[in-house]
């Protein structure tokens, strides 16, 4: 059969036709691929300009958190007395120099009194209204001071009727009742009718007399000023407002909108977005908000007063404060020189599109030849194959370059290896070494304490009816201090040697009911004191292949928990199950104060007490009885699972490999268990 083309055809036509179009598919994907790297780029703008907003927000708000907690903590550790009006005042016009942003602080006390100190922003500067209202048995005395930024006195007191009562308004609630982490939401202020936030926070102005709350104003015109600071930063515009279209801050709030009238609007204290009409916000508000949910839906573009906007309408939720942030970016500005670029990239694109395709083919070989060296060399590396490395042989100098580095690399990889080994032996000998240091120090420290406990019971088993009331007490201090330092030093040493290692390959028969017997004889004296009723439902002749320390060890750990967390005329009880894949499980159940969630998750953490619950706290111990106790368990192959609930009890739960229970034994658990209960 004839040939259908020719080689000038293939020259004059199907070549040019066929690198015409590889350049206009590199062209048409070039321009897709940078328009999508435009919207990525936008997009990645939105959430930086969007975040900086936010943490600077979050900062701006934490200030004014902070100066409250300090000042509660203050009054509460009496550093600052708010019975003192005087101190209390400059202290608060202190705090209100040294942050320009704050409105005012002030103190209201629970018998209605109250002490206010106001920044006023004149002419002449800052100017301070201090207000002081005291209740007393006959009367109410309110008295208002101006004082100037030197705090010289620039109006006399001055009596006044004036009925307000802080325990009626919101930041008073705000912090008694625990409402917004202590922040209120937007409000109209008494004295200035301006809106604004506040941060509250309760404190002990007399211990145990009266209670107070301290609260820090931040006016939404102030908050409107921060924000226009902000845009500048951003080059774009910023505001914030709640989820039902109230205007929190905006640069381009005006003044009267910050009236009563605009406010009631919106029933909330704040002027609404529809008050803006024909502004940058409200087309914001439009073009982010779902209208059906009146939720935002992310980043968008829009178009207001003929400029291309990127715009972005966010959650900001601040300690209970659930707002929107929106923010506004010219196109124009940040992507502005994309546009200016993109058609010199395209006609360059379609010019060396061909020269590319021609300059592949002639160096893509000898690049493949290097990537191939370089992957060989990496999975040898992978495998620590380092005297099996090929050499480099690249002829582009990038090439050879890259794979020199890697053989470098694959060098230091081998040294540093040798190293590591070097210092893990290294390591292990100082663990050795730690481990006998701790073991001396337990006989150095034992001994004496032992010495010290013992001459003590003696002073009080002979000399007890020749001392006095107090001195019998300050030797069962001694004592008791004693015992509980023993304990301590114990579990410390036991946690030090367990957490070296243990070694766990023994595999006698060990009687868990036995094991289980001298426990209870151990713990008679505690639950027979607390009326505790002890329920054993183990079969006599069940064994398991186990250490026999260890093994007691955790019983012995898990049932003092139980005996000791379990109020008097509780229970405690034991029984032993199999499951489907033959291990036995072993629960000890108590009806005691049981632990909460947190407590579930710190139970194995060493040293980590519950100190909240008063029953916890009044019982000695430093935290290291279960993580002792799940140290054993990983030694042992065993599983130990808690379940617990307040004021129900708790359930720990000993999972045993059914390679650890013997055969013969396990068929005792279809007979009947002896139960043995104890009650006193």
């Amino acid at each position: 059969m004839a040939a259908s083309w020719s080689v000038r055809t293939v020259l004059l036509v199907a070549l040019p036709l066929l690198v015409g179009l590889s350049a206009l598919a590199i062209i048409g994907g070039g321009l897709i691929i940078a328009q999508r790297g435009a919207d990525h780029a936008a997009q990645s703008l939105m959430r930086s300009a969007g975040s900086h907003i936010m943490s600077r927000s979050t900062a701006f708000l934490t200030q004014a958190e902070r100066m409250a907690e300090l000042t509660a903590r203050m009054i509460d550790e009496r550093s600052l007395d708010a019975t003192d009006r005087p101190r209390l005042m400059r202290y608060l016009w202190q705090q209100l120099m040294s942050n320009p942003y704050l409105a005012g602080m002030y103190v209201g006390y629970e018998d209605g009194g109250f002490t206010y100190v106001m920044r006023v922003q004149t002419v002449a500067g800052d100017h301070f209204m201090f207000k002081t209202i005291r209740e007393g048995r006959r009367a109410r005395q309110v008295t208002v001071t101006w004082r100037n930024a030197f705090y010289e006195e620039i109006v006399p007191d001055e009596s006044m009727i004036d009925g307000y009562d802080p325990r009626l308004r919101p930041w008073y609630a705000a912090a008694t009742r625990g409402l917004n982490s202590g922040w209120t939401e937007p409000y109209m202020f008494w004295t200035n009718q301006r809106p604004g936030v506040t941060m509250a926070r309760s404190a002990h102005c007399e211990a145990g007399v009266m209670a107070c709350v301290i609260g820090v104003d931040i006016t939404l015109g102030d908050l409107s000023n921060f924000f226009g600071q902000l845009e500048t930063e951003i080059g774009g515009r910023a505001f914030l407002v709640t989820g039902d279209a109230g205007i929190v801050a905006a640069s381009e709030l005006s003044a009267p909108l910050t009236t009563r009238g605009a406010a009631h609007r919106v029933g909330q204290n704040l002027a609404a977005v529809t008050d803006l009409k024909d502004s940058l916000l409200a087309a914001v508000w439009a073009a982010g908000m779902s209208p059906g949910s009146l939720q935002p839906i992310g980043y968008r573009t829009l178009d207001w007063n003929g400029t291309s906007y990127l715009a972005e309408l966010s959650p900001f939720d601040f300690h209970g404060l659930s707002w929107l942030v929106g923010v506004a970016v010219p196109r124009a500005g940040p992507l502005g020189w994309f546009a200016s670029v993109r058609d010199s990239v395209f006609w360059l694109v379609a010019g060396i599109a061909l020269v590319t395709v021609l300059a592949a083919i002639a160096l893509s070989q000898p690049i493949v030849a290097g990537l191939r060296r370089l992957e060989k060399n990496a999975l040898r590396v992978r495998s620590h194959q380092f005297d099996e490395l090929v050499p480099a042989k690249g002829g582009f100098k990038e090439i050879r370059q890259t794979e020199e580095a890697m053989l470098d690399m694959a060098h230091n990889l081998s040294s540093q290896i040798q190293a590591t080994q070097l210092a893990l032996d290294e390591a292990i000998r100082a663990g050795q070494i730690k481990s006998e240091f701790l073991a001396h120090m337990s006989h150095e420290l034992r001994t004496p304490l032992n010495g010290i406990i013992g001459f003590s019971e003696l002073l009080e088993m002979t000399s007890a009816d020749k001392l006095g009331e107090r001195e019998r007490s300050y030797l069962a201090d001694i004592i008791g201090l004693g015992r509980h330092l023993q304990q301590m030093i114990e579990q410390v040493l036991e946690f030090s040697r367990f957490d070296h290692g243990l070694d766990s390959g023994g595999r006698d028969p060990q009687p868990l009911a036995e094991i289980v017997d001298g426990i209870r004889r151990m713990l008679e004296r505690q639950y027979a004191e607390k009326q505790i009723v002890w329920t054993s439902d183990l079969p006599p002749d069940l064994q398991i292949l186990t250490d026999e320390t260890p093994l007691k060890q955790i019983l012995t750990n898990l049932l003092t928990n139980a005996v000791k967390y379990t109020r008097p005329g509780g229970r405690v009880s034991l029984r032993a199950t199999r499951a489907e894949d033959g291990s036995l499980h072993v629960a000890i159940e108590d009806s005691g104060i049981g632990m909460s969630s947190d407590d579930l998750r710190n139970a194995f953490v060493p040293f980590s007490r519950s100190v909240r619950n008063p029953y916890v706290a009044a019982n000695s111990g430093v935290g290291l009885g279960l993580p002792i106790t799940k140290m054993l368990c990983d030694r042992l192959r065993f599983r130990l699972e808690l379940a617990s609930r307040i004021e129900v009890g708790t359930t720990a739960t000993l999972i045993i490999p059914a390679d650890r229970v013997p055969v013969a034994r396990s068929a005792g658990d279809q007979a009947a268990a002896e139960t043995r209960s104890v009650a006193e």
